[in-house]
């Protein structure tokens, strides 16, 4: 049994070495690490070849141009050879037991497809901010109930997951050629190919959420309409073909898609004609009358209202999945307590 740890980079250099490290230190030690540098232009290649003289099983894979996020994951996955597959952000951090448990959960499962467990987000500076975890218990989901579970939206704590290798060549990679939505596609299509996935509601990994000075992540909101809409159009609508109902279902969840995205035509980091642009974009997740109510409403400056009530309307689920976290981590805490008390 091999595992690949796969950490697609670019411009990361002051995470990447933590990254190689995190997988290093893992109690069932991957037989490679590869990384692949989508052409970077700061410091990431001269950590690279101080690392790669110390750790003889890091593979290092140089982008002679940029790729683009897709692509670049892509290339990474493809060149793993062992039976399991991590993906690893390069600002991410496995935790020592992620690959132990996680294959282990594959092991048992032999019909999942990959493996994913709770995270704790973290800040540039590494401090904790939050457990993110699913309103799900451990163990494993079948194909068909994932499938049905992605129209919903990507089913993940966060996009650090262990694959299984065929499940992978199966599914295609990742066919998503548009970035920031890779992931959700490339899960949704593992469930299309008849696989399920396992959850671990277990801490295992760190996940970086931090804003840079340039306000990247607010301004690659097209890439991900334009990621999202191809989720269900190459993905979930081709599975649900002869199914009406869920493809009315799946109609909906577009149009929901679209009205929450909306909000970025309300953004002052958006020129006029990138909003136009933007626009387009809505318009071809959903074209919907409602979509097109909430389009104006955010277009015309009326958006903080909106918000607000979107913000009420959700306030119930908010507060449910609050209350089944907290009552799930309290009954954690009792059988722990009985354990140690029973071992005594």
């Amino acid at each position: 049994m091999k595992v690949s740890v796969c950490i697609p980079t670019y411009n990361q250099s002051i995470y990447l070495e933590k990254a190689i490290r995190s997988a290093i230190r893992q109690t069932l030690a991957p037989f490679e690490i590869i990384v692949s540098d989508d052409a970077s232009t700061d410091e990431t290649p001269e950590v690279l070849n101080r690392l790669s003289a110390e750790i003889p099983h890091l593979k290092i894979i140089r982008q002679p141009a940029n790729l683009g996020t897709s692509l670049n994951v892509d290339a990474c996955l493809r060149a793993a050879t062992g039976e399991f597959v991590v993906r690893l952000d390069s600002d991410d951090l496995l935790l020592p037991g992620y690959v132990e448990k996680l294959v282990g959960l594959l092991q048992a499962f032999p019909h999942a497809g990959y493996a994913h467990a709770a995270v704790m987000e973290v800040d540039q500076h590494d401090r904790a901010v939050k457990v993110r975890r699913l309103i799900r218990k451990s163990g494993y989901q079948k194909g068909g109930d994932a499938l049905k579970a992605a129209i919903s939206g990507y089913r993940v704590s966060a996009n650090i997951i262990l694959f299984r290798k065929e499940a992978l060549q199966k599914a295609g990679y990742i066919k998503n050629i548009a970035d920031f939505a890779e992931d959700y596609y490339l899960c949704a299509s593992i469930a299309a190919q008849g696989y399920g996935n396992c959850y671990m509601d277990e801490v295992l990994s760190n996940y970086r959420v931090w804003m840079d000075a340039g306000k990247v992540r607010q301004k690659r909101k097209l890439a991900e309409i334009n990621g999202l809409r191809r989720v269900f159009t190459e993905v979930l609508e081709p599975a649900y073909r002869q199914n009406y109902s869920i493809l009315n279902l799946i109609k909906n969840k577009r149009s929901a898609f679209a009205c929450q995205h909306a909000d970025c035509l309300g953004w002052d980091e958006y020129s006029p004609a990138e909003k136009k642009e933007l626009g387009h974009a809505i318009d071809r997740l959903s074209g919907s009358k409602r979509v097109k109510v909430v389009k104006w409403i955010y277009s015309n400056g009326y958006g903080e209202s909106l918000k607000k009530a979107f913000w009420i309307m959700g306030l119930p689920k908010q507060l449910l999945k609050a209350i089944v976290l907290r009552f799930r981590s309290s009954n954690q805490a009792l059988v722990s307590v009985s354990e140690s008390f029973n071992s005594h």
